[in-house]
């Protein structure tokens, strides 16, 4: 996976050394997680569900033509797992949010028109677990309701390092020197969140993200 991600890197100088002219697009974008743990398996009696978190970034592309672009963003993202249970007319729920700082690097290609194009992204991230809390609650007859928050304590079998694939499709709408970007992601981790154990199996992060930006543009190809 280093090496890929090393060769990807290479790959990348080279073509800005070898183009004449670049256009240059920076922006920001916030958007909604969807979140889960492959392999994950929650205690007797709940159920797996998913956990929403924020996704905020900022964003950098460079456009080598109109179809072709690299992005790279430095981004604020919370990842996790949910779990529910039901008995009679309670309802039990808990969850573990875990933030990351996220860099993804895309090959970003496009088409379309001057006012609207159709974007795909690919490309790999590598992010770093900084933090978060877990969320115990229980609700009766869905009219009262008790929760507890913690800050989540790291202990030796954590992993926080992660790395993984991007893959992403959106539209962009011409507003004003820049783009309003409505975009939908996937991201799938390749390194797991924890160490494997007799008790607990080695658990991947999948997440969708739904996202809302502008772009605006520094530096055009024209």
């Amino acid at each position: 996976m280093q090496q890929r991600f090393l060769f990807f890197i290479v790959f990348i100088v080279f073509s800005l050394h070898a183009q004449a002219e670049i256009g240059v697009i920076a922006g920001a974008r916030a958007g909604l997680n969807i979140s889960s743990l492959r392999k994950f398996e929650p205690i007797t009696d709940y159920k797996k569900r998913v956990t929403l978190g924020s996704d905020l970034s900022g964003v950098l592309r460079l456009d080598f033509n109109k179809y072709i672009s690299l992005q790279t963003e430095i981004e604020f993202a919370q990842k996790g797992q949910g779990w529910k249970k039901n008995i009679d007319s309670a309802k039990y729920s808990g969850k573990l949010v875990m933030n990351y700082v996220q860099f993804p690097i895309l090959v970003v290609g496009r088409f379309g028109n001057d006012k609207v194009k159709g974007v795909v992204q690919l490309g790999p991230y590598i992010s770093y677990w900084t933090g978060g809390y877990t969320q115990n609650s229980v609700s009766i007859d869905k009219q009262s309701k008790n929760a507890s928050t913690y800050k989540y304590i790291f202990n030796s079998n954590d992993k926080r390092v992660d790395a993984g694939l991007v893959v992403g499709a959106g539209t962009d709408i011409k507003v004003g020197k820049g783009w309003i970007e409505l975009a939908l992601r996937y991201n799938a981790g390749f390194v797991s969140s924890n160490k494997k154990s007799t008790l607990v199996p080695k658990m991947y992060h999948s997440n969708v993200s739904i996202s809302f930006g502008y772009l605006y543009t520094i530096k055009s190809l024209d």
